[in-house]
């Protein structure tokens, strides 16, 4: 059985404490004391209270309605959109599926996703690069190719819609889909992720960091070559078990 990168990160912490033994609590929160607000239209809590969407659902509808604004749709598909989110939650979570979508829903969701699309048009534009959506992350041993949320040139971009900052299991994330890029490029059949950004469309907030300086942060002096070794060290073990 193979495991998504993003299972792998959220679900498998024990890897990541070998690994990256210095992503504590206190390091997450210095990583997100270096967070930079950009402006967003704020959600009405009203209509939050209203709605009785799952919260994973609710967001989830946002990210896709922002990511169909991103590849230039002017007017948002609901029952698409609504279709297409559903498939997206039952890859990883236990879906519920609601009775129907409110007003409300909708009004909430598509205030995420036009924050989305904005944050994403302006990070191309500071950056040079355009919007790609859904770039591939390679796989490895049992862990399985996904994909990732965005990409501009060699950033990667992940997108969190939580009323939380961001925790360790995302920077787990983005650590992953790092480790896999650089196993990938050594190999000659990819490219390594040089940027991420954590971008969170709800709270209007994101981190920006190359991957050399969050390595030196997380890895306790480790080089890439001895990451890249004690990962595979470890998921060799695990496959043997």
């Amino acid at each position: 059985m193979q495991f998504d990168p993003r299972t792998v990160a959220h679900e498998i912490p024990g890897i990541f404490d070998e690994i990256f033994p210095q992503l504590t609590p206190s390091i997450v929160t210095h990583l997100n004391n270096s967070a930079c607000f950009i402006p967003v239209q704020p959600l009405q809590q009203e209509l939050l209270r209203q709605s009785e969407l799952q919260r994973a659902m609710l967001f989830e509808l946002g990210y896709t309605a922002g990511e169909r604004l991103i590849r230039g749709e002017t007017s948002i598909d609901w029952p698409s959109c609504f279709e297409d989110t559903l498939r997206r939650q039952r890859a990883y979570f236990d879906a519920k599926l609601p009775d129907q979508l409110t007003a409300w829903d909708q009004a909430l969701a598509e205030t995420v996703g036009k924050n989305l699309a904005n944050s994403m048009a302006e990070l191309s534009r500071a950056s040079g690069h355009p919007v790609l959506i859904r770039p591939q992350i390679p796989g490895l041993e049992w862990i399985a190719s996904g994909h990732g949320d965005f990409a501009l040139g060699s950033t990667l971009v992940e997108v969190k819609c939580t009323a939380k900052r961001f925790s360790s299991a995302d920077y787990r994330q983005v650590a992953i889909y790092w480790l896999l890029s650089y196993a990938t490029s050594l190999e000659g059949r990819g490219s390594e992720w040089q940027d991420f950004v954590l971008l969170n469309p709800r709270r209007g907030e994101k981190v920006s960091m190359k991957f050399d300086t969050f390595l030196s942060i997380i890895s306790s002096g480790r080089t890439k070559v001895d990451i890249l070794q004690l990962f595979q060290a470890l998921i060799g073990s695990r496959l043997t078990r």
